[in-house]
């Protein structure tokens, strides 16, 4: 059986979602995407080998087209290193908020495609749960396991914008009504907030030179309950304060030698709430 093409307007919703299920940023040559998008969207072979008049891969240009619109009529994708397809905010915005004609246009292609399709073909997708803390858990178990830089760059991207967002770019150590560090506007909404990392990259990859490290660290860095939201203030203060704090797993503090300093539980916190260190 023949299907008409998806549409460039049609793949908006599922493009969006696939890219936050992979934990809003993806390679688009080592993640496979036009395979794995198109697994997901239950296309035949022959709906992925067409090509178009001038003989040019047609779903290879259907996504590559909707990226390109995402981009420049949305903003919802950013524009960053070659083959890096990543969510701005307002791509995650979208994502779980997306505009009546996004809904309208997948909902038809859905519909049409499960009464036409064969019984051994996959249905399409529904819609993701949407719930904060089973995001974080999808893209906890995506990030990939990496020292140095690509591990920096994989635990600091997604996963800390989302849970800034989150927060609505609210420091959780500060009190909102007297905040030790004043608010800094960086348009569109949002401020200027920083993500620290309880347990820190460089002290892991130190020990991971030596051999000192197993594959539960590296789950427990590219964990949500491993990044607290900071303003500049108490991010340089966890950083440098002497004698150095440590972390309170069960009480929800940090603390140093002498005296309790910071304390995450008289702020907000749920997306720690119900950790159990291990």
């Amino acid at each position: 059986m023949t299907y008409a093409a998806i549409t460039q307007e049609e793949l908006f919703l599922p493009l969006v979602r696939f890219i936050a299920d992979r934990g809003g940023e993806i390679d688009r040559q080592r993640d496979e995407l036009l395979d794995a998008l198109a697994d997901r969207l239950g296309l035949t072979g022959e709906e992925r080998n067409r090509t178009t008049d001038q003989g040019r891969d047609q779903w290879r240009s259907t996504v590559e087209w909707s990226r390109y619109k995402l981009i420049e009529g949305y903003e919802a994708i950013e524009q960053g290193e070659t083959g890096i397809w990543r969510l701005s905010p307002e791509g995650w915005r979208l994502a779980e908020h997306p505009p009546t004609e996004w809904l309208q246009a997948f909902e038809e292609w859905k519909k049409n495609r499960t009464e036409a399709r064969p019984d051994d073909a996959p249905a399409p997708p529904d819609r993701p749960s949407g719930f904060f803390k089973q995001r974080l858990e999808q893209m906890r178990e995506s990030l990939e396991m990496e020292l140095h830089e690509a591990l920096r760059r994989k635990r600091n991207g997604a996963l800390a914008r989302a849970i800034k967002e989150e927060y609505d770019y609210r420091c959780q150590f500060c009190d909102p009504r007297d905040p030790e560090c004043p608010r800094i506007p960086i348009g569109n909404g949002q401020y200027y907030v920083e993500a620290h990392h309880i347990e820190g990259l460089a002290e892991v990859s130190a020990r991971a030179e030596h051999g000192q490290v197993d594959d539960s660290e590296y789950q427990n860095l590219t964990s949500y309950h491993n990044v607290v939201v900071v303003c500049p203030y108490h991010h340089r203060l966890l950083h440098h304060h002497h004698p150095p704090f440590e972390f309170d797993p069960e009480e929800m503090l940090f603390y140093d030698d002498e005296a309790t300093i910071v304390e995450i539980r008289v702020r907000h916190r749920p997306h720690l709430e119900g950790f159990e260190p291990e």
